[in-house]
């Protein structure tokens, strides 16, 4: 008898255990899904405005301008790295760079050049 109330001790404990990671990892997921959607890559320039354009070239069409202070998203949600592109400066004392962000400007993809530009979490 000694056994059989030990086992259901236990089974019930394994219940319990079970049923309370799974809404912990339930919740874990609901709030990283949550914390996605509400943070998303980006980047800024406080040292002056920065040229959008449409391939990751300077010699490609530039479509806008991203003004100083300004924010841009990324194209995707976690800025997923940079492309090597084109050859640029951010200034004319700078080392010459080719990685660059693809970004959302007007609802289509762009190209700046990361270098000249902070990335992080943006609203």
């Amino acid at each position: 008898m000694r056994i059989a109330v030990a086992a259901a001790v236990a089974f019930g404990a394994f219940t319990a255990t079970a049923a309370s990671a799974s809404a912990d990892s339930r919740s874990a997921a609901a709030s990283v899904s949550t914390g996605a959607a509400q943070e998303w890559g980006g980047g800024w320039n406080n040292y002056g405005d920065t040229s959008v354009r449409e391939k990751a070239s300077t010699g490609a069409r530039k479509v806008g301008t991203l003004k100083r202070g300004k924010k841009i998203k990324c194209w995707v949600a976690g800025c997923s790295g940079t492309h090597n592109g084109g050859t640029y400066r951010c200034s004319s004392s700078s080392p010459k760079e080719k990685d660059w962000h693809a970004v959302r400007w007007n609802g289509k993809k762009a190209w700046v050049a990361s270098r000249c530009m902070e990335w992080g979490r943006v609203a």
